[in-house]
């Protein structure tokens, strides 16, 4: 099976980088980045002459595999040093250190086998996550193409590039979800080398690793094929290199990996510019003080680095939105002291149902409608509107406290959040830590990027998914502050706790839940894809049925207030079995491209419109797609509470 070619390139890489770098938690960091590089310069070159396919794939990573073993073995030798010298930190530990480590490991186990197992279903993954992927294995190319949905072609596409070689050198999505898993445990290992940074102990840097793959956040979103962890973990690497780099000065090595963790963290999601300007600005701080002039040439090093990692997608979104970054997102319109006291408050709230969250509603009321007043009080002092459009998502217009949730749209991390606020607490009020003046201004520029977070993007429920690599940065000042100002059983207790609460979201994630009615073993793999839409998968099964009964390999794709496209790709088995499929009448910013090229010359044989329209909508019979008029062959409704969603399959007359 082709796709072990890229699993054994990332195992070769880091063995490679253990001849590197001292600590084998850099060499797994470094393995890492330079195996995503790899995938990048795979992903462009091949496109440029829409080679992205599985023969030349399979071919460029056998050669990339190769040659890294034969560099490896002639140049340092590839030795992994046996069992007992991976083992012995972990047999050093005390007793409810090793049930902590064994229960992570268990929970990353299970969480692995989620990603396996269960059919990628989040809602934006079959929008446009692991839609755009089906457009390019079909292109054979990461260029962009005429979409109802724009997302599909301007948001940030690392961690799809990734899923795209691996859907293609396994010809399925089994491993599609394996990329945020993986991300997710490359972040623990780099927040507990910050926290070694920052001064923390062996317990207070085990504490910063549990601390990360806790989250309630991060175990949902450990199996999914988002793209939160990917960006933290680029977000990890890159601040464990600059404060190597301000502790040791510039070398080589570690500049580099600056630069491309920089570079793929900006290449994976647009909200890395907001995570990495406080902690670049402390390192331009740095550099103005301890080199003057002197670092003008590593600032442009970093600089080209990132350049040349997110070149191509500049590129091309320059080239269809006039803007490297494509269209904007929302971001808030309103700046000022108040507004941001105002989406502070309202950020925090996503994560304030701590009752529910230690299981304690049976003896305590649960917080959350307290909360929700005294957030309103305070807008009332302020003056602001809670509910200000100005700062608040049209999505989700009207503001609320969330309650407990297994969805990784909405699940807050209320106690990690207290111990986050607990550690900031004694950080300022122990003296004795206050002179670590690292570890301060850690928490000032982790805390600052939170700040620049809300004073930049509207509120909505959602966001707390976007804390994420906020959180995560704020592990290693918990592993620190903890590690060093508690009795070091109080640590490895609470380090014990944590990983023991995470199993209820392990086990009952939401829309991939592993035990329980439905859970992902029994429950059949395409209804799976419909877990956030169940009111689409017969209407939507029953088009496949009709298309695939139909002598037709150029299938139309028309979307109507609705943008739930992966599935028919799924159900389709397109572009596997000779099907093409192509977004027609578009009439976005991608219009002109469906003039161009290979999509100028696609001639639907059938058209399926796809559409969300208010209940007592009348469906057209006819169809014009290029002044071409098509007739109604089929339809399918079905009703929910607010809308109607439809599918009409349409033929030339």
């Amino acid at each position: 099976m082709a796709v072990i070619l890229p699993i054994v390139s990332l195992m070769l890489l880091v063995l490679l980088g253990t001849r590197l770098f001292h600590h084998k938690r850099e060499a797994l960091l470094a393995g890492l980045m330079a195996w995503a590089v790899l995938v990048t310069a795979l992903t462009e070159g091949l496109s440029v002459v829409n080679g992205l396919n599985g023969w030349l794939l399979t071919v460029a990573w056998l050669l990339v595999t190769v040659g890294l073993a034969f560099f490896g073995w002639q140049a340092h030798g590839l030795r992994w040093g046996g069992p007992r010298r991976w083992l012995m930190p972990f047999l050093d530990l005390p007793w409810t250190l090793k049930l902590s480590t064994v229960g992570m490991g268990l929970a990353l186990f299970a969480i692995g086998l989620t990603a396996l197992v269960a059919a990628p279903n989040h809602s934006d993954s079959m929008e446009y996550h692991l839609s755009r992927v089906m457009h390019w294995i079909q292109n054979g190319s990461v260029a962009h193409y005429p979409s109802h949905n724009v997302f599909q072609l301007y948001q940030n596409p690392w961690s799809e590039f990734a899923i795209a070689h691996l859907q293609i050198l396994s010809h399925c999505d089994l491993f599609s979800g394996s990329v945020q898993w993986v991300s997710l445990i490359g972040a623990m290992v780099g927040v507990s080398l910050i926290a070694k940074e920052l001064g923390a102990n062996r317990n207070g840097q085990i504490l910063a690793a549990i601390f990360t793959g806790t989250m309630p956040m991060a175990v949902l979103q450990g199996s999914s094929t988002n793209n939160d962890h990917v960006v933290a973990l680029w977000m990890v690497c890159f601040v464990y290199f600059a404060l190597l780099t301000m502790r040791q000065g510039v070398r080589a090595l570690p500049l580099v990996c600056l630069g491309t963790s920089l570079g793929l963290a900006i290449l994976s999601k647009g909200t890395a510019y907001i995570y990495a300007f406080p902690f670049c600005l402390w390192l331009l701080i740095w550099g103005v003080r301890h080199l003057g002039w002197r670092m003008v040439q590593p600032l442009a090093a970093v600089a080209a680095i990132v350049i040349a990692i997110n070149g191509g997608h500049y590129l091309r979104n320059f080239f269809l939105f006039s803007s490297p970054l494509g269209v904007p997102d929302e971001t808030g319109a309103a700046f000022g002291i108040r507004y941001l006291i105002s989406n502070v408050s309202r950020n925090l709230a996503l994560h304030a149902d701590i009752v529910r969250n230690l299981h304690l509603e049976g003896f305590i009321t649960p917080i959350t409608g307290i909360v929700e007043k005294l957030v309103n009080i305070l807008h009332e002092i302020i003056g602001v509107d809670i509910n200000e459009p100005l700062i608040t998502s049209a999505k989700d217009p009207r503001f609320y406290v969330p309650g407990l949730s297994f969805n990784e749209d909405k699940a807050g991390n209320p106690l990690h959040l207290v111990i986050i606020l607990l550690s900031s607490g004694l950080l300022l009020l122990n003296g004795r830590l206050q002179q670590r003046r690292r570890l301060f201004i850690y928490w000032l520029t982790t805390t600052g990027t939170f700040l620049l977070f809300c004073q930049l993007l509207t509120w909505s429920t959602p966001r707390c998914r976007l804390h994420l690599p906020i959180f995560i940065l704020f592990a290693a000042l918990v592993g620190t502050v903890l590690g060093n100002s508690l009795n070091r059983r109080i640590v490895n207790l609470v380090t014990l706790g944590l990983v023991l609460l995470s199993f209820q979201w392990v086990f009952y994630n939401q829309i991939r839940p592993l035990a329980g009615d439905g859970n992902i073993f029994v429950n059949p793999r395409p209804a799976q894809y419909f877990k956030t839409q169940p009111a689409l998968e017969k209407i939507y099964t029953g088009a496949a049925e009709q298309i695939t009964n139909q002598s037709c390999g150029n299938v139309g794709m028309v979307f109507e207030n609705i943008s739930f496209e992966y599935p028919y790709w799924m159900l389709l088995d397109a572009p596997r079995r000779g099907l093409r499929a192509q977004h027609v009448a578009v009439a976005n910013e991608s219009a002109p491209l469906q003039n161009k090229g290979r999509y100028g010359q696609f001639e639907p044989c059938l058209v399926m419109l796809t559409a969300s329209r208010d209940i007592d909508a009348t469906l057209d019979p006819e169809l014009t797609v290029d002044g071409q008029v098509y007739r109604e062959i089929w339809q399918q409704t079905e009703d929910t509470k607010t809308a109607q969603k439809s599918v009409q399959l349409f033929v030339a007359q």
